[in-house]
């Protein structure tokens, strides 16, 4: 795998670029590829097809794909001047996996206090291509690059040795039986990152919560960083018991519980101004995506004293999304029955030879404790968002653990909270093009209706977005999102 080579492209007026009119705006958009060698070549708008990005809660990273035409059984792609003492760049495919894609959309905007106009970056990223693959649609030739985060690779394709024994300080450990001498996971997550990234500043300290898990595990030799990756996620539990999640931002990994998120998400705070008039104000966390307002044809004005239905305000700029683009999918009124069901965990210690079982756990009202639903808007009055039938602490998935660790009670809780995610109150819609409203992030929703049934009582609040698909095309930048409700009204 070559490294990432310093592009030589620098962004000016004349630089080629390919123009998309959507949404009533003017989009700049430069795509190169090239290789580690510094061989690249530009898509001139006889070859872009579109882009396609992808973020997903099951994964930190940003995915995508480059569509572009394929003229004569050739990709046609621009040359690429590098200036006076290079010549036009060549773009040859070497087969080393040291391919790589950049990708700018810019946008123009008026500056705040001049007439000029001038360009907003929405995107200047690059990416490394996972995979090459040609195609036909609707009768013409095609071929489709995959892309991820560059950081992807490095867990994907490295071949080295790993094992939780690589944290313990002596250099050369004793060997003892499996489960003796497991180690914090969130401490041998960091590890695993760093180790196979080559970079020590690849996590971001002020927001990683190592957690109180356990766990001992060697990466079976030929698999890749993301096996072990996902086999310590699962013996995750956070400091406040509750599930993980990693997430990747401006080059560094964060690893928070889902408990924590939702605290982030917002808080009120009341003060009183020089006239002793009492007022609210909302404080917005950096895991907030947006805001959305659900447009109907009733334009009659509604009050309501519901905290989820007037915290941003009246003058919030929402982003308009009509009644007939959104769709939502309530709770499957059998899921307690047949998709999830209570998780008992039996721990059996090596140490002691103890058999415990953990009954206590893995149930909804478990989960519910420990997701921090009370800190959402309304919280006191607010429930998990499905109801448990009588006969769900009857169907159980039975869980068994080999390790003394004290955490091992919360692992059916964690594994139904993460299950809820596919089970609760679904929303999908389409709006303009925003990248950054993206998987793992919280949206707020709010609809003008005067009149609501109880379904539309639960509609104002936070949503969790678990996919964003974002399309650039000619005459399309859109974004479908999809997210669901973690609370509703009790």
């Amino acid at each position: 795998m070559g490294n990432s080579p310093q592009s030589k492209i620098k962004a000016a007026p004349q630089t080629p670029h390919v123009t998309i009119n959507a949404n009533s705006t003017d989009y700049k958009v430069q795509t190169y590829i090239h290789n580690s060698k510094g061989e690249i070549k530009f898509i001139d708008s006889n070859a872009f097809n579109g882009l396609l990005f992808e973020t997903n809660y099951n994964t930190p990273f940003l995915l995508g794909v480059l569509t572009v035409n394929d003229e004569l059984n050739s990709t046609v792609l621009n040359k690429v001047d590098l200036g006076d003492d290079s010549p036009f760049s060549e773009l040859n495919n070497y087969g080393d996996g040291g391919e790589f894609i950049r990708v700018i959309i810019k946008t123009k905007s008026k500056e705040k206090f001049a007439c000029d106009y001038t360009d907003d970056i929405v995107l200047d990223k690059t990416f490394v291509t996972s995979k090459k693959l040609n195609t036909i649609q609707n009768n013409i030739k095609l071929v489709k690059y995959y892309f991820a985060d560059v950081v992807w690779s490095h867990f994907q394709n490295k071949n080295k040795e790993w094992s939780t024994d690589l944290l313990n300080t002596r250099e050369k450990p004793t060997t003892q039986l499996r489960g003796a001498s497991p180690v914090n996971s969130g401490r041998a997550l960091k590890h695993i990152l760093r180790y196979f990234s080559n970079d020590d500043d690849i996590i971001d300290e002020d927001r990683w919560d190592n957690g109180q898990g356990k766990v001992d595990y060697t990466l079976p030799a030929g698999q890749p960083a993301f096996t072990a990756i996902s086999e310590i996620m699962r013996t995750y539990v956070s400091s406040d018991e509750s599930g993980g999640i990693l997430t990747y931002y401006n080059g560094k990994f964060q690893l928070q519980s889902i408990r924590s998120s939702i605290n982030k998400i917002y808080k009120s705070s009341r003060s009183r101004t020089a006239s002793d008039v009492l007022f609210s104000k909302t404080h917005l966390g950096d895991n907030f995506g947006g805001a959305i307002k659900i447009q109907t044809n009733d334009n009659r004005q509604s009050y309501s004293n519901k905290e989820a239905g007037s915290i941003l305000g009246k003058e919030f700029n929402y982003i308009p999304v009509d009644n007939s683009n959104i769709t939502f999918i309530d709770t499957q009124p059998d899921a307690t029955l047949t998709t999830l069901n209570k998780k008992e965990v039996t721990q059996f210690n090596p140490k002691t030879k103890e058999i415990t079982i953990h009954s206590n756990e893995g149930t909804l009202a478990a989960v519910e404790s420990k997701t921090g639903l009370h800190s959402l808007p309304d919280g006191d009055d607010n429930k998990l968002n499905i109801d448990e039938n009588k006969n769900f602490s009857n169907n159980k998935s039975k869980l068994f653990k080999m390790t003394d660790s004290n955490t091992t009670m919360y692992y059916g809780t964690i594994k139904l909270q993460k299950q809820l995610l596919n089970s609760l109150t679904k929303a999908n819609f389409a709006m303009p093009g925003m990248i950054d409203m993206s998987a793992n992030k919280f949206l707020y929703m709010n609809i003008d209706l005067n009149s609501k049934n109880k379904f539309a009582n639960k509609i104002p609040g936070f949503w969790y977005i678990t996919k964003n698909l974002t399309t650039l095309s000619k005459g399309t930048f859109a974004s479908n999102i999809e997210c669901v409700k973690l609370d509703k009204p009790k």
